[in-house]
């Protein structure tokens, strides 16, 4: 399984760009790991465990349920239907301007283990750079993509806007598979 791929579907940048505009600003929290970012690092949880508004997506964790905000996204709705996989985790993660995060890995998330995290690019520009083991990744909006978290990933949004990804952990299935081939 390669550590990288983009998946044969989009969804619609500006839509899910609407849905994200439309949550109320007190709805964003700073991202839990403070450690790990410089700068302005928040997201809104849109399905999580229990329903609640933890950012935290806990792989062990069983009883997954959507949040109020996700009644707000309608084409957050429409854009998770495309996903013929179970979901677990669905969030906002927003990186303001002059901001970074810095290089880490997130455990416990692997295609072999039978899990997998999408970004969906809702707003980006040309001074994001993601890297991936050190080697750039170019997400357009709209595309989404398998980005195997496991490895030592960073991100630097040098630009005047906010990056924005919909983050989607899934349930490996053979949908997904075939998704990735």
């Amino acid at each position: 399984m390669p550590d990288r791929l983009r998946l044969p579907i989009f969804f619609d940048a500006a839509g899910l760009r609407a849905d994200a505009e439309r949550l109320a600003t007190d709805l964003w929290l700073p991202h839990f790991n403070s450690r790990i970012f410089e700068g302005d690092w928040s997201g809104v949880a849109l399905r999580s465990n229990g329903g609640g508004t933890s950012l935290y997506p806990d792989p062990h964790a069983q009883g997954f349920r959507d949040t109020p905000a996700l009644d707000r996204c309608p084409h957050v709705r429409a854009a998770l239907t495309l996903l013929r996989c179970d979901i677990t985790s669905v969030r906002f993660l927003r990186l303001g301007p002059s901001s970074r995060i810095l290089e880490h890995r997130d455990y416990d998330l692997a295609f072999a283990a039978g899990e997998a995290r999408i970004h969906a690019c809702v707003q980006t520009n040309d001074r994001v750079t993601f890297l991936l083991d050190s080697l750039p990744i170019v997400m357009a909006e709209g595309e989404c993509w398998y980005v195997d978290v496991n490895r030592p990933h960073s991100v630097e949004n040098l630009g005047d806007e906010p990056r924005i990804h919909l983050v989607i952990d899934c349930v490996v299935n053979d949908w997904l598979r075939k998704a990735l081939q």
